[in-house]
């Protein structure tokens, strides 16, 4: 009895002691079970500031504690097995077995909708302005195209996404909404949606129906895009054993497409330079031989989870150059890319559930005031200033790929552009002057030609 005493509570101190002892301080610590950023130390810095720090203690303890994922795992694959209840931080169970996303929308169209919509407008508006076809891609939240499967007492309501298009439609925006597409492919018996396997997004059928309807629609504005054919595509079946992000087991045929192209992938020589959102840092510049020796368009393309993780690769089929950039707050610095590529359209993509102040600032948005076009009209109100290369005005930082060029100046203009030869480029404000960046090899070119730099300036208002 003394022995089994004592077992008892060796036991019990090991179940106590160890997860203790693996207690995980890491900075910057990731969950991969729900992934999220863990909590911080309260203790250092503001990570609490003037919040509760009893409970900033206790959040940190409950996320760094050994074993957390384990655990997590084990309580939630004993809750699916014994009572068919789904307890994953980040899924839950819908009908017949269908996973969706926790968080289900329930957003109430308000300012943010409006600002994201006059933003849309203006980024239109400044391509029109440049000749280059803009397109605005809304796709749907797995829940708005399965709604009838979610679990009972879910009254899903997005009917602010109908007063988000009409916004769109007022104000003249050239924009496809994916939902009725994707519904029509559900209704006809095809899973453009998986039962579980990726509750967030539509799989690899999805996304080659949902990318050909941008294809198709902007091949309305700009020759040359190729729109893939089904006999483009290889489809197979690819065996999934567990939920993304989680180790949650499943076991299901999921569709995998695969094409056969000829592209080369120059994403690397950008990455090191480019300015990217720390969180959101996708970016990708494919360049596909075939379709650029037939004169297919160079496209730019602002996109989240959808086309980043299955839409990309219908989008190298189909253009000369394909560049895409996470657009979760990287395109509200708009001008920056497009100065830098060049691109013959740009296309605007986003989810249904994203259009939030936590993808996009809303604050930053309010701000955004894109410089109008460099034509006739602009220049006869404007001054045009030459600055040598090697004036003190000027701060030029050289890359491998991308260089940047700083004016130093005390003029209170509203805007300025750079020009180089026949390029022109937007100079965007900062506290010392304005800055612009333009590919090394297109500034090199200038610079072999005369040791100058043209610059214009937008008369007060």
């Amino acid at each position: 009895m003394k022995l089994w005493r004592v077992l008892t509570i060796l036991v019990f101190s090991l179940t106590i002691f160890i997860p203790v002892a693996a207690f995980n301080f890491d900075e910057d610590a990731i969950s991969e079970i729900d992934n999220r950023m863990l909590a911080e130390n309260p203790f250092q810095g503001e990570i609490w500031g003037d919040g509760d720090l009893t409970k900033a203690v206790e959040n940190y303890i409950n996320d760094r504690i050994g074993f957390r994922d384990e655990m997590i795992l084990i309580y939630t694959v004993l809750n699916d097995r014994i009572f068919g209840k789904m307890t994953h931080p980040g899924y839950s169970y819908g009908k017949e077995g269908y996973v969706f996303g926790v968080g289900l929308s329930r957003e109430t169209y308000g300012e943010f909708h409006e600002t994201f919509a006059e933003m849309v407008s203006q980024i239109q508006e400044y391509c029109e302005e440049r000749s280059v076809p803009f397109l605005f891609v809304f796709n749907p939240a797995k829940t708005s195209v399965l709604t009838e499967y979610l679990p009972d007492g879910i009254n899903y309501d997005h009917s602010w996404v109908d007063k988000f298009l009409a916004d769109l439609d007022r104000r003249g925006i050239h924009y496809i909404d994916n939902t009725v597409l994707m519904k029509e492919k559900t209704e006809n018996g095809e899973l453009v949606y998986n039962i579980k396997y990726d509750a967030n997004h539509w799989n690899d059928l999805g996304a080659f129906y949902g990318t050909n309807n941008i294809l198709t629609a902007l091949a309305e504005k700009l020759s040359g895009i190729y729109i893939n054919t089904e006999e483009d595509i290889i489809i197979e079946e690819c065996l999934k054993t567990s939920l993304p992000v989680s180790r949650f087991p499943i076991h299901e045929m999921v569709p995998q497409i695969s094409l056969d192209m000829d592209y080369e992938n120059i994403s690397s020589e950008y990455e090191d330079e480019l300015i990217l959102d720390s969180r959101y840092s996708g970016f990708g510049y494919y360049v596909n031989r075939d379709q650029k020796e037939k004169k297919a368009p160079r496209a730019l393309v602002f996109q989240g989870s959808y086309m980043n993780s299955y839409g990309g690769k219908f989008m190298i089929n189909s253009f000369g150059e394909y560049i895409h950039i996470h657009d979760y707050q990287n395109v509200i610095n708009f001008p920056y890319y497009f100065n830098i590529f060049k691109p013959d359209c740009v296309i605007f993509e986003v989810a249904e559930y994203t259009l939030n102040n936590g993808y996009f600032d809303v604050e930053r948005m309010k701000a955004m005031d894109l410089n109008p076009v460099l034509d006739e009209k602009v220049l006869k109100n404007s001054d045009i200033l030459k600055e040598d290369l090697n004036s003190e005005n000027l701060l030029i930082e050289e890359g491998q790929t991308l260089t940047d060029i700083l004016w130093k100046t005390d003029e209170k203009k509203e805007y300025a552009w750079l020009r180089l030869g026949d390029d022109v480029y937007d100079f965007m404000k900062t506290e010392s002057g304005f800055e612009t960046t333009v590919r090394t090899k297109d500034y090199a070119t200038y610079k072999g030609k005369a040791l100058e730099i043209i610059l214009l300036q937008i008369m007060d208002s």
